[in-house]
């Protein structure tokens, strides 16, 4: 098993017929991977965005 050659580097890298890397940073608008909420998101956001309501606990004594 060890002594097989494969011709892939990995098996999830998908194929380009072209015969160049499929994935290239130099066609990338910036280094790096995406955000998965989408690159025009930017961080930090201001906290009048957040609808982040801090939670309140009264003590029943």
């Amino acid at each position: 098993m060890s002594n097989q050659k494969n011709g892939f580097v990995s098996p999830a890298w998908p194929k380009n017929e072209n015969r160049e890397h499929a994935i290239t940073e130099i066609y990338a608008p910036f280094a790096g991977a995406s955000s998965p909420y989408g690159d025009d998101l930017v961080l930090p956001m201001p906290a009048e965005k957040l609808n982040y309501v801090h939670p309140y606990t009264r003590v029943n004594r």
